[in-house]
């Protein structure tokens, strides 16, 4: 069985109140990574980006289970190290940290390492069993019997954190080596999923089919939740295949701006800048009286072209108010500038209640293929609504 590989699909959101994404996430056939920053004014982000960057280096190095955890162990420290070394450059950062979550597959075995309360889980035979222990203050009043699992879930204290990788204490990481199945399904999700929803909610999610299917219907339901927090979702089936396919990275690693922030960090380099046109204009010497005759026209033929461009390159999403049904427009809802490209066969009632003040309102979308996509995201939504109708804000289905 050494041809196992992993078949992936992963997304980070930001949520519905959080200013900005500190979770961290990769996928690749044979890793998956998921890190949750925090604290230090609001410096996690980089704390999560330089561990993630940390793991999937140290990964690389390594062929077997054994020898991958203790390249994982030492990764922690590596990032650390990062970690500290952002925090004598700005002692305003100070009191980042992130925690992590690894899984990676070698032949017929994957490899854990944990710290904090990012969770892994493994969904086999429609059957969810929890793989990470959360190391927090509640979960060792519930070891000791103090409190119950559903006492943790609302307690007071739930976030505070027993272990973290913040670059000043020593960390003792979770490190174990199972056997796996082709047919296993994993997912790694930072709390803003786990502390949302509760273990029914995520396996029913996991039982579709297809993996992209199953992230959304993670992260919607999340969503109609309240997603207080970010949400990072990685889930992956284990397969017997050798699959090519490009790594994922998402999340607060993907950002180039925190990338720049962290110098000593390995991350992709980014591609070329785009070619710029220049327009030349030559003027006749004995015609020089033409020059602004023809420097206005090109300037009101260059606003032409450049608003007609625009509208061009603008979509978004709203509904199509003769049907009722999400559809696609391009050019802007303002002023009628605009004009009807798809017809999708999704109603708004069907849409939970945020969903459906977000089609009326409109939002844009980059292109006509990230228009589709949203609409197949509400979609998604629609139909978590009909797999789990009591979700708050869906709509009241008729008997």
């Amino acid at each position: 069985m050494s041809g196992l590989s992993l078949r992936f699909a992963a997304r980070s959101e930001i949520g519905r109140v959080r200013r900005n994404n500190e979770d961290a996430g990769y996928a690749a056939t044979d890793l998956l990574v998921v890190a949750d920053g925090m604290g230090g004014h609001e410096a996690g982000e980089l704390a999560s980006a330089a561990t993630i960057a940390a793991i999937v280096s140290a990964a690389a190095t390594s062929s077997g289970a054994d020898e991958v955890l203790t390249q994982l162990a030492e990764a922690v420290i590596t990032s650390g190290e990062y970690i500290a070394d952002v925090v004598a450059a700005n002692r305003d950062l100070a009191g980042m940290g992130t925690t992590m979550t690894v899984v990676a597959l070698r032949e017929d075995r994957i490899a854990m390492a944990h710290v904090g309360d990012s969770r892994a889980y493994l969904f086999r035979a429609n059957e969810l069993q929890q793989m990470t222990k959360d190391h927090t203050f509640v979960q060792t009043l519930v070891d000791s019997g103090e409190i119950t699992q559903e006492q943790a879930a609302v307690h007071p204290k739930r976030n505070l954190m027993m272990r973290a990788i913040d670059g000043i204490h020593a960390v003792e990481v979770d490190l174990s080596v199972r056997e796996t199945r082709v047919g296993d399904r994993y997912l790694l999700c930072s709390d803003g999923l786990c502390g949302v929803i509760d273990s029914a909610t995520i396996a029913k999610c996991l039982s579709v089919t297809d993996l992209t299917h199953a992230v959304t219907l993670l992260i919607d339901a999340a969503m109609l939740a309240g997603a207080p927090d970010n949400i990072t979702v990685v889930v992956a089936d284990v397969v017997n295949d050798s699959i090519e396919v490009d790594p994922v990275l998402i999340g607060s690693a993907a950002d180039e701006s925190n990338q720049s922030r962290l110098p000593a960090v390995d991350f992709p380099e980014e591609g070329d800048p785009p070619n710029h046109f220049l327009l030349q204009v030559a003027a006749n010497p004995s015609a020089r009286w033409l020059v602004p005759v023809f420097a206005t026209l090109g300037i009101i033929t260059i606003s032409i072209v450049s608003a007609l461009w625009w509208l061009s390159n603008q979509w978004f999403v709203g509904v199509y108010t003769q049907n009722k049904v999400v559809a696609i427009f391009q050019g802007v809802p303002a002023g009628g500038m605009y004009r009807l490209v798809e017809v999708s066969t999704l109603s708004v009632s069907q849409l939970p209640e945020f969903e459906y003040s977000q089609a009326y309102q409109t939002f844009e979308s980059a292109n006509l293929e990230d228009a589709q996509a949203a609409v197949a995201r509400l979609q998604k939504s629609a139909d978590l609504c009909v797999l789990l109708p009591s979700s708050p804000g869906c709509p009241q289905v008729t008997p």
